[in-house]
């Protein structure tokens, strides 16, 4: 039986690890054919080499998406070798810990142009050359702090919020090319990403682990393939009804 991507071409950013790269491995599996960007080109060359080995067609940039002419490239580069493109998972993003009035205004503006910007500006590519493919899928990794507060997470939880504003105004923009638009929006999940958090806050790893399952009602942290199943199931035609949508996996956190 035909994968769910069989014959789809997807963008994936932010996929050299976490989220990202379990993304990668699932889409390939299930028979897309792959752009994969990340700023780090060690751990990406890597991923791409594994996934060659097991069949996937799949090349890489190595770009930032917050500028404009990279995340053009890799859209360009995407058409030249595949000739279409079907899904753009925008999946790159930053932390950031600290409160207002002592948070460095450059670290504001940083998680702001990658986890907003980036986003606008993979979507601002992209979209017109999913348009020409004949539609497809755009998913933007927030984070369930889209939806509520959390302490010292000021810069961190406007950029997420912001996305989910974007996700239903461009779903509004281009559900009539057959384009749908929606948000991910995970919890604490086992990634880089999350441990980082902890060292900004000063907490071992160990201690940190141990508060965020303390307070999750299904009394453990999400992993990265779980995220990865909800991010295909946006991907595919299994939710070809849903647009605008903020799909949330967070082992129940909101729920408190």
């Amino acid at each position: 039986m035909a994968g769910r991507l069989e014959g789809k071409v997807a963008i994936i950013t932010g996929a050299a690890s976490g989220i990202g790269a379990a993304s990668a491995r699932l889409f390939a599996a299930e028979g897309a054919r792959l752009m994969l960007v990340d700023t780090n080109h060690q751990a990406l060359a890597s991923l791409v080499e594994n996934l060659e080995r097991s069949g996937a067609q799949v090349i890489s940039s190595q770009a930032d998406v917050a500028r404009p002419t990279e995340v053009a490239a890799a859209v360009d580069a995407t058409v030249a070798k595949f000739g279409h493109l079907h899904v753009l998972f925008a999946n790159a993003g930053i932390s950031g810990r600290g409160l207002v009035p002592e948070m460095p205004l450059e670290e504001f503006d940083r998680i702001l142009e990658v986890n907003l910007r980036g986003a606008f500006l993979c979507a601002r590519y992209a979209i017109p050359q999913i348009a020409i493919s004949g539609g497809g899928s755009v998913i933007f990794t927030a984070s369930e702090l889209a939806l509520v507060g959390s302490p010292g997470a000021a810069a961190y939880c406007a950029s997420k919020a912001a996305l989910l504003g974007m996700t239903r105004a461009l779903a509004l923009d281009h559900g009539k090319q057959g384009i749908r638009v929606n948000c991910l929006c995970p919890g604490a999940v086992d990634t880089p990403l999350l441990w980082r958090s902890a060292e900004r806050l000063g907490r071992s790893v160990d201690e940190y682990r141990a508060e965020i399952i303390s307070r999750m009602p299904l009394g453990r942290i999400g992993q990265p393939e779980e995220i990865a199943r909800a991010a295909l199931f946006l991907a595919s035609d299994d939710s070809s009804f849903m647009t605008g949508a903020a799909l949330v996996v967070d082992g129940g956190w909101t729920a408190r």
